[in-house]
């Protein structure tokens, strides 16, 4: 079966928007330039490059990094206790 241009290569495609900077920043709570030093690391997906002023990231990979992120478990009064 012959594809086009128009025709996406997988459903998955269809399923994994690309968010732009102000969804990232929501859904990780983490600022630009850290996101930038964290994916210059290896520790946070790569961006991908939309237009020559516009970047994006796969929707799936931020949401598996903020998935892998620790927990923090906070006591009812908000203090640690051993």
């Amino acid at each position: 079966m012959k594809t086009s241009l128009f025709t996406p290569h997988s459903s998955d495609e269809l399923r994994d928007p690309i968010i732009k900077e102000k969804q990232r920043e929501f859904l990780t709570s983490v600022s630009r330039a850290h996101a930038f030093q964290l994916e210059r690391l290896g520790l946070f997906p790569k961006h991908i490059t939309l237009s020559a002023n516009a970047i994006g990231w796969k929707l799936s990979e931020v949401l598996a990094w903020v998935s892998s992120r620790p927990i923090v478990e906070l006591t009812q009064d908000g203090g640690d206790h051993d």
